[in-house]
């Protein structure tokens, strides 16, 4: 979202300057005709930040599509080892802890999300796919979700 708001501004102030310097008649760097598309492209990164994810728990597994941090994960129960609700530290960077549904798959291969949001934890490798905060149901009702579909699996 911050590199959306800063290619507004710029492209903002170069379009300024390309609007002043035709009123002005004079010279104008080639460059700064790129500034409407800066504008344009800050724009649509602004749009595809407040995008919504989407997750689904099915009797088929675990399915995540969030277009903004360009994760995909679609994992059938029978390549997950366990999965929990738990609370966790936050990934580096960040502080604190969240509760977030994790995935521990077989053999500890990643899903599809970032290196950040790994786990380790006696000699498992898990990892975390969203912060309970993020969705619309509260934790109980996550739960349930799991407990009815992946109950074997579910700690």
């Amino acid at each position: 979202m911050i590199a959306a708001i800063i290619a507004i501004v710029l492209g903002g102030v170069g379009t300024a300057l390309v609007i002043g310097w035709f009123d002005q008649g004079g010279r104008m760097p080639v460059l700064f005709l790129a500034s409407p598309v800066l504008v344009v492209f800050g724009i649509v990164l602004l749009v595809n930040s407040f995008r919504p994810f989407a997750m689904r728990i099915d009797e088929r597994g675990i399915l995540l599509k969030h277009s903004a941090k360009k994760v995909r994960v679609a994992l059938g129960w029978q390549y997950i080892a366990h999965v929990s609700v738990e609370e966790l530290p936050k990934p580096k960077g960040e502080k604190g802890t969240a509760t977030y549904l994790t995935v521990w798959p077989h053999g500890g291969a990643n899903p599809g999300v970032p290196q950040d949001w790994v786990i380790q934890r006696n000699g498992w490798v898990g990892y975390r796919l969203i912060d309970v905060e993020d969705i619309r149901e509260d934790k109980d009702q996550l739960s349930a979700a799991l407990s009815r579909y992946a109950a074997p699996i579910f700690r």
